[in-house]
């Protein structure tokens, strides 16, 4: 009786397990060859798991790509988080979420995560993968960010915290395109002041709207 009760636990952890160790391949391969250079038996060897279990996780290998470079994003968006739970939350309202949310973008290190994410998302002729954007991987965190801030602030609807987080994280999308076609990804003092310049210019542009001047 007690197998009866443990064996779906055990499956649920066993598939976590293999997921993680897939994901960790994918990002180990990238990183040692600066692009996602390898098959599907290079990532399951190194997975130590058969080939038949990376497609029990994952659709295609550029799916399990998409994912790394999602988890890649996922870590930064948990210092995100840090940030904004140590920021006072003011009344909840438009304004001072948006403050809260510009604050702690300013205080998270997007430059290497972008430089990271063009290195991978850049790579030509890859086992006929389709070909995404910054933006892709910006969109598979925007929905979960939007549910978690709706969650600290009851002054305005879930909606309305959807339209800021996803114009707030399309437009970091877009900066990180215009930064990398002026810098090329490279990580200096100078890249890091084009970063901040581009941030600002986004900051002002959503706070300011495009309402007729008064």
């Amino acid at each position: 009786m007690m197998s009866l009760t443990t064996t779906p636990d055990r499956r649920t952890e066993l598939k976590a397990r293999y997921r993680q160790a897939i994901l960790d391949a994918a990002d180990s391969l990238i990183r040692e060859r600066g692009k996602p250079q390898f098959s599907v038996d290079e990532l399951a060897e190194r997975a130590d798991v058969s080939r038949r279990t990376v497609f029990n996780h994952f659709s295609s290998l550029d799916d399990v790509i998409m994912t790394t470079c999602a988890r890649v994003l996922s870590a930064t968006v948990d210092e995100f988080r840090a940030a904004t739970a140590s920021t006072p939350l003011g009344d909840g309202g438009r304004i001072d979420l948006f403050d809260e949310i510009t604050a702690a973008l300013r205080n998270i290190d997007l430059p290497p995560v972008v430089g990271y994410l063009s290195g991978v998302l850049t790579a030509e002729g890859v086992d006929g993968r389709s070909q995404h954007s910054i933006g892709d991987v910006f969109t598979r965190t925007t929905e979960q960010l939007s549910l978690e801030i709706a969650e600290r602030t009851n002054a305005i609807d879930a909606f309305e915290v959807a339209i800021l987080v996803s114009s707030v994280m399309n437009g970091i999308a877009v900066v990180s395109g215009h930064w990398l076609a002026r810098t090329g990804g490279t990580l200096d003092p100078a890249s890091r002041l084009v970063w901040d310049e581009l941030l600002d210019r986004l900051v002002s542009t959503i706070r300011t709207g495009y309402a007729p001047s008064s």
